[in-house]
């Protein structure tokens, strides 16, 4: 008994054949490509099929196709005379390949599959031929239509987009769709296009369509709120055309400039870092003005190695100009000039020391919250440290951390560190917010690098910092670390004994997750001296200020200037209510106000130029 063996070896090609036949020996093979269309379910199919002669053959011949890439028999095989007839002949059914011409208008489908190139041998007879990439006109092509709106802010506050309004022609919605093929194929939809006042247009593919959804980004729920007349935030459509898909959104023509840094939970002896001083403005009015930063002496600024390093300097204060910054324009916390300078702890520096660095921006009239426009904070200096941490502000008191009762706001610094062998690509951080936090009111204050949070789940937040390509601490250890911070407000009425707890999860590419420390904070009434916010007791004005600082709402007692160390700079006796203390002599710099009186404390940070 013969055996004669077809072997298939698959290729990609390109060309446009519809019958052709090749022989060897006494096997006979003619291929033929053929097309249907679907235009009900938006299929078109390329079917190939193989007609077999084979000459003087004879009972019980067998024939077998062979994928010798995989080494399985292929359509059927064997295929066995079974009658005696000669010639033998049969056909073999090939590969059907199915695809949808997504910008197909009237015309030709190009069918992008590969197809096989057949070898058979026939004793020493060796024959090759070649199936290649069809093209067939299709008579009934995919049908498409759009969905389009605005997205804007919506000033009066009537979902409606009219004079005054503002579109945010930066802001392309999300379209998902849902779509259901005999076929089993995934709908092609076209990429959306923006036009002018925050108008958007997506071309979309109709036939078989489930349903679609647009839907904002979801980062943008931590930059704009929705109108109040908005009850939905996701749009669901089973038809198209889809017009008027609007979204209006709020923004504050309020001015908030406001600065801090982004910096490292504690620093290595004599190991560079890098810190990210930073100003943003979260309203919708523009602010320019200058971002002071004041670093220890005892710190080394190398600006070669510095991204953004400082326009001008003087001594130990670094200056940058910033301008023209509006939530319109820079989408929120994105909406930030971010420095990113380069420092190191010159060789007096020793294990258990503190580093300290101040900061202040300049203060529009009608900045609607000066008390953010300075900051101070200090870092110890370490051996070494677990450099994925996670920080509460405040910390609290004793290992409770007692905060005291009626205090509103958490800020949380997430730290991490790419201690690996090799740069982290993505980086993903997980937070799940105690339940004795207002969700809602978290608000995103900076970050290292450029981030992209979401919400998992009401509770659960994502920071997503994808394509940061963070070299390993091995290759670059002050570029190994990062940071993001935000604020949360607590809930109203909690007991006191409340316990607030928080962890991080932070994962390196596709690395186990990195758990963090667990950051602890007690309500807790103090006894002694009562504590009251810098909001609610003493009002300090200017702010920043040059020679003098006025203080308001006192009640006699003493007040006290101390340096963000804490050391005392100036004492002085009160009688009445307003006291005006002399602070020229002071360098610039961030400080504080401690006013003691009748058993009540205040405490009101200032920056004096």
């Amino acid at each position: 008994m013969k055996h004669y063996l077809i072997m298939a070896i698959c290729i990609l090609a390109i060309g446009n054949l519809k019958a052709q036949t090749y022989t060897t020996g006494h096997i006979h093979i003619v291929a033929v490509d053929s097309m249907s269309n679907d235009s009900t379910n938006c299929i078109a199919w390329d079917y190939l099929k193989y007609n077999v002669t084979v000459d003087s053959s004879y009972t019980g011949e067998t024939l077998n196709f062979v994928d010798t890439t995989i080494g399985a028999l292929l359509f059927g095989s064997p295929y066995v005379n079974t009658t005696g007839a000669s010639p033998w002949s049969f056909s073999v059914a090939g590969s059907a390949h199915g695809m949808v011409d997504a910008q197909l208008i009237g015309g030709y489908a190009h069918f992008h599959s590969y197809i096989p190139v057949w070898k058979v041998t026939c004793g020493l007879d060796t024959m090759r031929y070649l199936v290649n990439h069809d093209t067939f006109l299709v008579p009934n092509p995919c049908m498409y239509d759009t969905i389009s709106g605005h997205v804007y802010i919506d000033n009066n506050t009537n979902c409606i987009q009219d004079v005054g309004d503002i579109g945010l022609s930066q802001i392309l919605p999300d379209l998902n769709d849902s779509v259901s093929s005999p076929g089993g194929h995934v709908g092609y939809t076209y990429v959306g296009s923006m036009g002018y006042n925050g108008y958007y247009n997506y071309l979309v593919q109709k036939s078989w369509m489930v349903d679609y959804t647009v839907s904002l980004p979801p980062y943008y729920a931590f930059i704009f709120p929705y109108s109040p007349c908005f009850t939905s935030t996701i749009y669901t459509f089973a038809l198209l055309p889809q017009g008027n898909v609007d979204f209006p959104l709020l923004c504050s023509s309020n001015v908030d400039v406001q600065c801090n840094a982004m910096a490292p939970g504690m620093v290595r002896l004599h190991k560079p870092f890098y810190m990210q001083p930073y100003v943003s403005n979260t309203g919708c009015d523009s602010a320019s003005g200058q971002l002071h930063f004041i670093k220890d002496h005892r710190v080394i600024y190398d600006p070669s190695l510095s991204i953004y390093p400082a326009d001008t300097v003087h001594g130990d204060t670094l200056i940058w100009n910033y301008s023209n910054l509006s939530n319109l324009s820079g989408m929120g916390y994105w909406n930030s000039f971010l420095s990113d300078i380069y420092l190191t702890p010159d060789l007096t520096v020793v294990v258990g020391d503190t580093l300290c660095f101040s900061g202040y921006s300049n203060i529009p009239s009608t900045d609607i919250n000066p008390a953010n426009n300075s900051f101070s904070f200090c870092i110890p200096v370490v051996y070494s440290y677990d450099p994925n941490l996670k920080e509460v502000s405040p910390a609290g008191t004793g290992p409770q951390g007692y905060i005291p009762n009626g205090h509103d706001t958490l800020t949380y610094t997430l730290h991490f560190q790419n201690t690996g062998t090799a740069a982290a690509e993505n980086i993903k951080i997980i937070d799940t917010l105690d339940s004795h936090i207002n969700a809602k009111s978290l608000k995103i204050l900076g970050s290292s690098h450029n981030m992209s949070p979401k919400w998992l789940s009401p509770r659960i937040v994502e920071f997503d910092f994808n394509n940061i390509n963070l070299p390993d601490s091995g290759a670059n250890f002050a570029a190994s670390q990062g940071q993001v911070r935000f604020s949360v407000a607590l809930n109203n009425g909690l007991p006191v004994g409340t316990q607030i707890k928080n962890t991080g999860y932070i994962y390196f590419d596709a690395n186990p997750a990195v758990k963090t420390n667990t950051t602890l904070n007690t309500i807790h009434t103090p006894s002694g001296v009562n504590q009251i916010t810098t909001n609610t007791g003493v009002i300090v004005y200017p702010n920043p200020a040059t020679d003098q600082l006025f203080a308001e709402n006192l009640n006699g007692g003493e007040i006290s200037v101390l340096n963000i160390s804490g050391a005392e700079l100036i004492r002085q006796n009160v009688s009445g209510s307003k006291a005006t203390i002399d602070i020229s002599q002071l360098p610039g710099g961030v400080y504080i106000l401690r006013v003691l009186s009748n058993n009540d404390a205040a405490t009101v940070k200032f920056t004096k130029y």
